[in-house]
């Protein structure tokens, strides 16, 4: 493991050093190849000088009080230093400095890792001095380096971030930076790119992935400016990309080949058996919401590892012992322990040990089961009779405590000679069964808010939709994410003042609470609205309006309104279309041919101005109209392709003729089965079919 290790830090492309606090003045014991490279200093000059000799005359940085408090109090540390090599040019070390303890928690040592990025910091330095040079040194940088406008999209590229992420210039410059960022780094950039237009930053880096053009993910380190043009309103950012794959590679091999060494050395001592005990109890609890079903997998993973025989008590929300769970390592006797249930009681009297753990909350070691402690503690004869047969030498009891709540117990019996338990298997017990509690805690919860979200969810749609006068209607809707969360998707069918009708579509920004935060008020300010005036931009105005006023500036969303217009004796249906933000609704002729309706406001909740417009229309008997979200046209599929607006298209002309309902119905199992069963944004559709 030893070698393994060297061999790795040896082939690292970053500087490695090592130095040893226990000797006077923290001295350089070991440097890898790599730093040699970098500074030019051979092992030889090196080893037993203390790391300050790298910076030269330049010993008051800032950064080094930073460092040195880090050093001081054993942590980690990240710090960007000038240092010199050897032959007296500078350069620039972002050096990352982690302190090593033993097996006992003393620190042996201090290990950094150094990286030269004195070519990213000369690129930063080149953008942020002068365009003119920006335009020159472009694309022949060693890193990446873009032009991104405020929208996120890419307006220059150079060919270094091409090679980074995979796409031509032409592919990345067809999209945004949100499209091509892992989704676990999405919000962090997005949250530090709105503090920067509020005026909060003027530049950021940050670590994070890019998914590559074939789907795989890229580490960069990205730095961000914001360049605002001359009335001080900003312009567009310019962002620097290193690719830090293999940095990322080396210190998850590193850190992964020290756990390992760790674990080995674990191994050798008579812990070995209870580290290997809860590493195994995190997958086992953590593999499904059913706590049941999780805790009888942790009766069988301690048994014979830790107990020879094993108990697991839950007390449920009414106040019962429901005895959930019991293992042997002989199967013959499990019988034995299925009659040991019958007779085990948990009253508030009840002299058993686990009733004592419920009632106290405290845990119960038995070092030695003889005789007379059987005899005291059982309920009855035939308890006791039991109990004998079961032969139990040495015990233990545990409660299952969360959140200051006793939630069970779990009892673990050895009937060996030897071992007998001890404060050390105590410990462990009770460690196993707080991650117990735990899971039963939080699988408790997530049923209680998956069943508050279900509640919500519905509270929020429409329970049923009426049919206007000579209309079809058919809508669906998809939530995506976890079962406590609410999806920002929604839409409604209003009857509206004069006996006209109003369907709106929307999509509002985020999910959970949020999400139901802006579409309770959205769908209830438009019914409230639509009881005066039932013109779609008056609505959505109106509805703009009270957004501004009672929600904060980080809650928007796009909204479609259609008025159906009452039944004039001509033929079809009259409508009058307003979008704000939203994807266009489109009209599907019997024949097969698609037509986008309506010019586009702007989003609702951001402007005071929402430049919203009616554009009339009348659907003829045998036309529909289709609304959606961009859950459909924004759907992935495994390997990364959009569904797209032409997909959809030439998807609604294969639907021309359909009735509403097996129309909407169509367009969701179709968007369902391209992501092959796994959607990843909420979809709602409506369809308006006038009848033939």
């Amino acid at each position: 493991m030893r070698r393994l290790l060297d061999r790795a830090v040896a082939a690292s492309s970053n500087g490695v050093v090592i130095t040893d606090p226990k000797l006077p003045d923290n001295p350089i014991v070991y440097v890898n190849p790599a730093f040699e490279r970098i500074s030019g200093y051979t092992v030889e000059e090196t080893i037993g000088r203390n790391c300050r000799f790298l910076q030269g005359e330049e010993r008051d940085q800032p950064v080094l009080e930073e460092l040195r408090a880090a050093l001081g109090e054993e942590r980690e540390c990240r710090v960007v230093l000038r240092n010199y090599r050897r032959d007296g040019t500078p350069f620039w070390n972002e050096l990352y400095v982690s302190p090593v303890h033993d097996d006992e928690g003393r620190l042996t040592n201090f290990v950094g890792i150094q990286n030269d990025i004195t070519e990213r910091r000369r690129i930063e330095e080149v953008l942020r001095e002068s365009e003119e040079r920006f335009r020159a040194t472009f694309e022949q940088a060693a890193v990446g380096a873009a032009q991104v406008g405020i929208d996120g999209r890419w307006l220059r590229v150079n060919r270094r971030l091409c090679e980074i992420v995979g796409y031509s210039e032409d592919e990345l410059r067809a999209r945004t930076f949100q499209e091509i960022t892992h989704p676990d780094d999405l919000e962090e950039d997005l949250e530090l790119t709105r503090k920067m237009l509020a005026g909060e930053l003027q530049t950021y880096t940050l670590e994070k992935r890019y998914i590559r053009k074939d789907g795989s993910g890229v580490w960069v380190n990205l730095t961000v400016s914001l360049v605002r043009d001359a009335s001080g309103e900003p312009g567009y950012f310019i962002a620097v990309v290193e690719d830090i794959s293999e940095r990322k590679k080396a210190e998850e091999e590193r850190d992964m080949l020290l756990v390992r060494e760790q674990l080995a050395r674990a191994e050798a001592v008579a812990a070995r058996r209870r580290l290997a005990l809860l590493a195994a109890a995190g997958p086992t609890l953590s593999a499904s919401l059913d706590y049941e079903e999780t805790l009888e997998g942790i009766t069988r993973l301690v048994v014979p590892e830790l107990a020879d025989w094993c108990l697991l008590d839950i007390v449920e929300e009414d106040g019962r012992v429901n005895q959930l769970a019991f293992v042997h390592a002989d199967p013959q006797k499990e019988n034995l322990l299925r009659k040991l249930l019958e007779h085990r009681r948990f009253g508030e009297r009840d002299p058993g040990g686990v009733a004592e753990v419920l009632r106290t909350g405290r845990s119960l070691l038995l070092a030695d089961v003889s005789g007379p402690i059987l005899q005291d503690r059982a309920v009855s004869a035939e308890q006791l009779e039991v109990l004998r047969e079961l032969e139990p030498r040495s015990a233990m009891s545990v409660p299952l405590l969360a959140r200051g709540r006793i939630l069970g117990a779990i009892t673990l019996v050895s009937s060996g000679p030897e071992p007998r338990y001890d404060e050390e298997d105590l410990l462990l017990a009770e460690n196993l069964a707080y991650r117990c509690a735990l899971a039963v805690d939080n699988a408790r919860l997530y049923r209680d808010r998956s069943e508050i979200a279900r509640i919500l969810q519905r509270s929020l749609l429409p329970p049923h939709l009426p049919e206007p006068p000579g209309v079809e209607v058919g809508a669906e809707y998809l939530p995506v994410g976890e079962a406590n969360e609410v999806g920002g998707d929604f839409y409604d069918l209003i009857n509206t003042v004069e006996d006209g009708w109003v369907v709106v579509i929307g999509d509002a920004r985020g999910k959970g609470a949020e999400a139901a935060a802006v579409t309770a008020l959205v769908r209830y300010t438009i019914r409230a609205v639509t009881l005066k005036v039932d013109r779609p931009s008056e609505v959505l105005a109106a509805l703009n309006e009270a957004m501004l006023q009672q929600l904060p500036e980080d809650r928007f969303c796009t909204v479609a309104c259609v008025r159906l217009e009452p039944e004039d004796g001509s033929p079809g249906v009259g409508l009058d279309v307003s979008r704000a933000g939203h994807p266009p609704p489109l009209v599907v002729r019997p024949d097969g041919s698609v037509e986008e309706v309506g010019c586009s406001g702007r989003v609702l909740g951001v402007f005071p101005d929402a430049e919203l417009q009616d554009t009339p229309l009348r659907l003829m008997p045998g036309e529909a109209l289709v609304l959606y979200t961009d859950g459909v046209t924004e759907a992935r599929s495994p390997d990364g392709e959009f569904f797209g607006e032409e997909r959809l298209r030439a998807l609604l002309r294969s639907c021309a003729g359909l009735e509403a309902g097996a129309f909407a119905s169509r367009i969701k199992g179709v968007v369902l089965e391209f992501q092959e069963g796994y959607p990843r944004d909420d979809l709602a559709i409506v369809v308006l079919r006038v009848r033939g």
